[in-house]
């Protein structure tokens, strides 16, 4: 109880806050009536359902929200937290809205906004007189689904719990249409399944559950050949219980699955309140899903408009980005904001968003909003691009569930590193499961070895190095003594010794083989990402005040530095290579290029620029889309025009059937791709802005065609806002003001 007594406490003294604090608007008149300009708004039903929903959220619950043709609103809603009993991450359930009568039956007069700035969609409809109005929101600082409905005349209304699972369901076989969506478990012996969705019979509410009672945690960890280790980590599925209570003013069960109006009215406010807890039973859950419930509902509802909208207001009031010129800036500027809307509206919860559809899967090509291709898995390689972006925009708290994902793992994966190799460190896979480990499936069920039964991954260890690469970056931007402390060093401790003593050393040198250039080349000898990560990492952390790091420490990582072969590359010295020793490429990867990202060791205002530019240019796979990286490499090598190409590809990257702008095409992942999103980003900020060592290179790559009103963060928190038309830039406001002097400026 002492989680739940820690959570009531924090939601009461969030109250108390609320009640105190007037929220006072931040964001430039100028900046708004810009982003309003971004606001998508729908004149048209959705006649193909989910596929044509809108995105929304408060960082941990989602909803996708669409008007059918029939005239019912609905929600698929979403959280960061509900993992099945078969290790999925599934919908919270499906919500209908019925109201009569209901102006929303035809096109007449109807409108569907997001409204970017405010966090909420709008929806109307009806001729005066007879006009319905909707507002959907997702509290931003408290988990609860609102619908508001305002309506010109008396109508009745009901909502309805439609149970995305009201069967079990056991995967027999791995030709099952949705069996990829289980990857992970497809080769179990004991077949994967979920249990049925419940609904409990309450005389003032909904109330419904999906309850964990079987769990593949033992078995992963016994698969894996660490069952020592079972006793010593808690199930992180057993008796997850998820699922939600259905409210509504002047309305009462009309039977468990629906909540109806007593009588009719103009104004009728539905809350969804969706919950997630491990407890020993399913009266516990219940019981502090109430409790929380009673605290919510202690604001009053004009107090949370005030305070959602004033953290909506804060957060966009942290960075923005608007090019405008030609039709093609426009839509840059479109994709930006929207991909960072959806994050935000889904990264603030207890785990990061996944690569395959975020919370924002829905019902594509036969197969529902529980499906996501790849499975519940995470891939390092594909979540870190919608990741990395967030730095310079600002957006900090979003970073946190994806930082604190990798420290959790920490203890686990150290105990493994030890249990398989008899040395210090930590490994960590490619694909893995939340907790850690490596998804089983890639693993082998049949495995007694040490390392990974697929070869694609098998030796795929560079993610840990970006991973803190990411870190350090974060500690550049922020200066945050307690995060360097207690994220950074603990992390490069044991990700850096695991390097350092893995793979022998020859005539003083490390000498890294077998081992993977990515997902490119197998077995190869000495590969880049390797070298160029501990290098970039370990030369970072040597800079970190002296109290942070203790010399004992300090000398293991530099001697492991000094231990390092050279970067491979060709024999007159003018290209990077992905390994000095490599044979058949297996994927389409250019590893020789994370010299330039992520490790950013060449590139602008950095040694050797004509190398990296050689190495960047003679690269075999040339492309943007998804997760490969020529959007987010180009601008750090100053290549404007390339990189106005690669954006403008990530753009288009849309599914025809899919109505929504930025629910990216499935590409190599699956719809919506967030890493489409993500390297589109990172590709745009790096055109507006870089840091090196202590210089802000301004507009290092911003096509001549377009002009641009951005305010970024940079080092040392730093922030900048650059206006710029024709080339000449009216405004560089900088703060705080001693940073100026660090700014160098594009030359024409």
């Amino acid at each position: 109880m002492k989680k739940l007594q820690v959570l009531l406490m924090l939601v009461t003294i969030v109250n108390f806050s609320f009640a105190n604090t007037a929220p006072r608007k931040q964001l430039p008149d100028d900046v708004l009536k810009k982003l309003n300009g971004y606001n998508e708004t729908w004149n048209t039903l959705s006649t193909m359902g989910s596929m044509e929903s809108m995105p929304l959220g408060n960082g941990d619950i989602t909803a996708n929200v669409w008007v059918e043709k029939g005239g019912d609103l609905m929600l698929y809603i979403g959280k960061s937290d509900t993992w099945s009993e078969a290790t999925r991450l599934l919908k919270v359930g499906r919500i209908r809205v019925k109201m009569s009568p209901n102006p929303f039956t035809t096109d007449t007069n109807f409108e569907q906004t997001l409204n970017l700035y405010k966090g909420e969609i709008e929806i109307s409809a009806g001729k005066k007189g007879n006009r319905l109005k909707l507002k959907i929101w997702i509290d931003a600082n408290q988990p609860v689904v609102r619908i508001e409905t305002s309506s010109d005349k008396h109508i009745s209304i009901s909502c309805t719990t439609e149970l995305m699972r009201p069967q079990p369901f056991t995967l027999t076989s791995p030709d099952d249409p949705i069996a990829s969506s289980f990857r992970g478990l497809l080769g179990s012996p004991v077949k994967p399944s979920e249990s049925a969705d419940v609904l409990v019979k309450k005389s003032d509410r909904i109330q419904w559950y999906h309850r964990n009672e079987t769990s593949f945690f033992e078995t992963i960890l016994a698969k894996q050949n660490v069952s020592s280790l079972i006793s010593k980590y808690a199930d992180p599925y057993m008796h997850r219980t998820f699922g939600g209570v259905i409210k509504g003013s002047n309305m009462q069960p009309q039977d468990d699955s629906t909540l109806a109006s007593v009588k009719q009215g103009k104004n009728f406010t539905i809350a969804v309140y969706p919950y997630t807890a491990q407890t020993q039973t399913i009266d516990e859950w219940s019981m502090q899903l109430e409790q929380l419930i009673s605290n919510i509902d202690k604001e009053s509802l004009p107090s949370a408009h005030s305070n959602h909208y004033a953290w909506w207001d804060a957060f966009w009031n942290r960075s923005w980005i608007f090019l405008s010129g030609d039709e093609d800036a426009t839509k840059v500027t479109r994709a930006y904001l929207l991909q960072r809307f959806m994050i935000a509206c889904q990264s603030r919860g207890a785990y990061p968003a996944k690569f395959n559809g975020g919370n924002f899967t829905f019902d594509y090509k036969g197969k529902n909003g529980d499906y996501r291709n790849w499975g519940p898995g995470y891939w390092y390689q594909n979540t870190r691009l919608f990741y990395w972006p967030l730095t310079a925009s600002g957006d900090f708290d979003l970073k946190k569930p994806w930082f604190d994902m990798y420290m959790k793992m920490l203890p686990l994966q150290t105990d493994i590193t030890n249990a398989y190799y008899g040395h210090g460190g930590a490994f960590f896979p490619e694909t893995y499961n939340f907790f850690g480990m490596y998804i089983q499936d890639d693993w082998g069920w049949d495995n007694p070895g040490k390392a990974s039964d697929t070869r694609w991954i098998r030796y795929h260890y560079s993610g840990a190095l970006e991973m803190l690469s990411e870190m350090l970056d974060y500690y550049d931007y922020t200066k945050d003594a307690a995060f360097a402390q207690q994220y950074i060093v603990p992390f490069a401790t044991q990700a850096i010794r695991f390097f350092d003593q893995h793979w022998p050393r020859i005539n003083q040198s490390l000498r890294f083989i077998p081992a993977n250039a990515t997902e490119q080349f197998w077995d190869c000898l000495n590969p880049v990402d390797y070298i160029a990560g501990l290098k970039y990492t370990i030369t970072k952390l040597d800079s970190l005040p002296a109290n942070f790091v203790s010399p004992a420490l300090k000398k293991e990582w530099n001697n492991c530095l000094a231990s390092l072969p050279p970067i491979p590359m060709t024999h007159d010295k003018k290209k990077i290579l992905p390994a000095e020793e490599y044979g058949k490429g297996h994927n389409f990867e250019n590893p020789e290029c994370y010299v330039i990202f992520p490790f950013k060791l060449y590139g602008l205002g950095r040694p050797d620029l004509d190398v990296a530019l050689n190495t960047f240019n003679e690269r075999i796979f040339k492309q943007s889309n998804c997760w490969t990286q020529d959007v987010i490499q180009a601008p750090l090598l100053g290549l404007a025009d390339e990189t106005k190409e690669y954006l403008l590809k990530n753009v288009n990257s849309l599914e025809k059937d899919v109505r929504f702008p930025a629910f990216w095409k499935p590409g190599s992942d699956y719809v919506p791709d967030f890493d489409n999103g993500g390297a589109l980003a990172m590709g745009l900020q790096n055109m507006l802005l870089q840091n090196v060592n202590q210089q802000i290179l301004v507009l290092p790559a911003l096509p001549k065609s377009w002009n641009v009103d951005c305010k970024l963060h940079a080092f040392d928190n730093t922030t900048v806002r650059i206006v710029s038309k024709e080339e000449t830039i009216s405004t560089l406001d900088v703060l705080p003001a001693a940073r100026k002097k660090d700014i160098l400026l594009k030359t024409k």
